[in-house]
């Protein structure tokens, strides 16, 4: 298998082109290939990195929209960390030899550290890969402009609400996958049923204000008015929220898991004087956000329609729960 490996926060633009790369080098041997990433991200682990851009789960999603034939985590403990290059490499090898595969190549980015004292540079993989003969590339860091393709640069973006940005540097729009949960339920009186989608906190969370948004529901499209804040209207919330009001739909969500994709931030939360003032304020979003949907689906219709297939392919398969390999087993 020609391997990619890295941190892996999501897939951005960036990585695409290890991806292609690691695809590319695999079509003459007849080989497959793959991303190997860590669980949990190194920078958590560390305590440098508060939130990350995406789950498990919709990492997972993220393999599959993007056509990854193998995603494959470590798991980054104490242990892993203190692996010196060389041992890193053989643990490596092991891991995949256990699991009936073994590396036929590895594909890196400039920017990729691994083991003590990060003294694992691409450049000493690179040499113990040809030293057994295997091909290693290393590539350098995409930019366009002034936009860096980094997970980083896409982190401050969602935190800053500047979601557009974020989808630049993704390469689609970012997203959150999660379960409805009971809330007030203060947008009936308002004419504008929301439901209440439960925050990860192990993940980054986007600016407070209101976002137009689009998810995949009973086999269709539907655009979205996402609100995330602490409803000042009516006070007495303290924690953020993410209330969710489904454009063209009636039913029951509650307990549904919502895959939920953030098109564009549309304004700040607000206080209104009253009910009323609110309920004129959030029929001009929902306005706003059947428009900007649609002019979404328009313009990224193939991605529109994986993504909806990918989700609907996990649900039927039920709960996922990722296999995380341990190279300190693999001896």
């Amino acid at each position: 298998m020609i391997i990619t490996i890295g941190a892996f926060d999501g897939f951005h633009r960036g990585h695409a082109c290890l991806l292609e790369e690691a695809r590319c080098l695999s079509a003459p041997a007849g080989a497959s290939w793959g991303a190997v990433t860590f669980h949990p991200h190194p920078g958590v682990f560390l305590g440098f990195l508060r939130a990350t851009l995406f789950t498990e789960q919709e990492r997972e999603l993220i393999r599959r929209l993007l056509g990854i034939p193998h995603l494959i985590p470590i798991q980054f403990d104490r242990a892993l960390q203190e692996l010196s290059p060389e041992a890193f490499w053989h643990r490596l090898k092991d891991a995949f030899r256990r699991h009936g595969m073994k590396i036929d190549g590895v594909v890196m980015g400039r920017d990729f550290r691994f083991g003590l004292g990060q003294e694992g540079t691409v450049e000493a993989l690179s040499a113990l890969c040809r030293a057994e003969g295997l091909p290693a590339v290393i590539l350098d860091l995409l930019e366009h402009g002034q936009t860096r393709y980094s997970s980083t640069e896409a982190r401050g973006a969602v935190a800053s609400g500047d979601v557009r940005q974020a989808a630049e540097v993704l390469g689609y729009p970012w997203f959150l996958w999660s379960r409805v949960v009971h809330g007030d339920q203060r947008g009936r009186t308002l004419g504008f049923p929301t439901a209440n989608l439960e925050l990860c906190d192990g993940k980054v969370q986007p600016a407070p204000g209101v976002y137009a948004a689009a998810l995949p529901l009973e086999g269709r499209w539907h655009a979205g008015a996402l609100s995330v804040g602490n409803n000042p209207t009516f006070g007495g919330v303290h924690e953020t929220r993410a209330e969710l009001f489904v454009l063209d739909f009636k039913g029951d969500l509650y307990g549904d898991s919502l895959p939920v994709l953030l098109l564009d931030w549309l304004r700040p939360i607000q206080r209104f004087t009253d009910g009323q003032s609110l309920a004129g304020q959030i029929a001009r979003d929902v306005a706003q956000c059947r428009e900007l949907c649609r002019g979404e689906l328009d313009a990224w219709p193939e991605l529109f329609a994986s993504f909806a297939a990918c989700v609907e392919a996990m649900n039927a398969e039920g709960s996922f729960v990722p296999d995380i390999w341990r190279l300190d087993d693999a001896d």
